[in-house]
């Protein structure tokens, strides 16, 4: 008999292939059902077919590593089909039995079929994932290595600006502090990009975080981009604690929030304002960075509101749009949502909401 256990296929397959696998236990349960079925029929003189029951035999061939295993066990059940027919002795109405037989090993041989096609089907699968996850890997990997090659370069490039404009002109500040923006809006695309390709080997942790104190600290991160700008950072007055617990992931949180206020303080004008809030209502938690631009696209919010995020050519430019996916992917990953809407008057507001802890 061939090595008992389910096949393995390499990557995340088997994570998929796990919802339509029968359980373990069912697999000697069937053994057992069919030698009980074979006893019987050797024991007894009549036409009853008993040789249908080992076509669920057949069928937990899937369970073997062995390919092969699928027609020893086929043969296996037709030798059983054949020695019930002339056991314990010759019955007059063989005719009979020879045609319920016949019907027993046709049933057996198209159970090996289906199953000899879903095994197929089965390692076709297991190739293609393996493939697509070796072109992810690839696609990762040139990824880091190009934002290393540009990183490099673009750090360097910052610090000679932030340099020359120390000693520059006035009117050749102005030019410059315009070119670090982009050259610090670049970085930031990269880090994001980065993060989406690599999102799944964030490791995101389900514990109590306290929303107010990362929504403190990266408004305070955020003030010397928006001072550059001259734009006022405006928070909410400090929740009593435990009033912004919630469930949620630290390092995850405080990354949405980040792009969240890089992107409300890319559209406000100078002279503007962000606003960051936090709220608890209704069992969750909800944190809300509001800027004084000229708001998102109606595209943009409700592709927020209908829970997925595109990005396309008309989003990228004016909203940072590789920061809002990056955002939406891990607030679902959260078990939160990122939700936005258009001001009355002006602006916008996008909000994250975590359950409560």
């Amino acid at each position: 008999m061939p090595e008992l256990g389910p096949p393995e296929p390499d990557g995340k397959l088997s994570s998929k292939i796990a919802a339509w696998r029968f359980p373990r236990w069912l697999v000697p349960a069937i053994y057992a059902i069919s030698g009980v079925a074979f006893v019987e029929d050797i024991c007894r003189d009549n036409t009853l077919a008993y040789g249908i029951i080992y076509a669920p035999l057949v069928a937990t061939a899937v369970f073997h590593k062995d390919r092969t295993g699928l027609w020893v066990i086929t043969g296996i059940a037709c030798l059983m089909v054949v020695i019930g027919t002339f056991l314990p002795v010759f019955s007059p109405d063989m005719p009979d039995m020879i045609g319920n037989r016949i019907l027993s090993i046709l049933a057996i041989l198209a159970t090996a079929i289906f199953v000899r096609h879903a095994r197929d089907i089965q390692d076709r699968l297991a190739a293609e994932t393996r493939r697509a996850e070796a072109a992810e890997r690839i696609k990762t990997d040139v990824l880091t290595n190009l934002s290393q090659e540009i990183r490099t370069p673009l750090h360097t490039l910052l610090g000679v600006l932030s340099l020359t404009m120390a000693t520059s002109q006035p009117e050749q500040r102005e030019a410059l502090g315009r070119v670090r923006r982009d050259g610090k809006q670049l970085l930031a695309t990269i880090d994001n990009l980065l993060d989406l390709t690599q999102i799944e080997e964030h490791q995101l942790k389900r514990q109590t975080i306290d929303i107010a104190t990362i929504a403190r600290d990266a408004a305070e991160g955020a003030r010397a981009a928006a001072n550059e700008r001259q734009i006022n950072i405006a928070l909410s007055p400090d929740r009593q604690p435990g009033d912004a617990a919630a469930i949620g992931d630290s390092w995850a949180m405080r990354r949405i929030l980040d792009n969240l206020l890089a992107n409300a303080v890319r559209l406000t004008p100078p002279g503007g304002t962000v606003s960051v809030s936090v709220a608890r209502r209704a069992g969750t938690v909800t944190a809300s960075v509001s800027d004084t631009g000229k708001g998102l696209s109606p595209r943009l919010t409700q592709d927020l509101r209908a829970d997925s995020l595109e990005t396309g050519e008309d989003a990228l430019p004016a909203t940072g749009g590789t920061g809002l996916a990056l955002s939406n992917r891990l607030a679902r990953a959260m078990n939160g949502r990122l939700t936005a809407y258009n001001q009355p008057n002006s602006g916008a507001t996008v909000s994250l909401s975590l359950p409560a802890a």
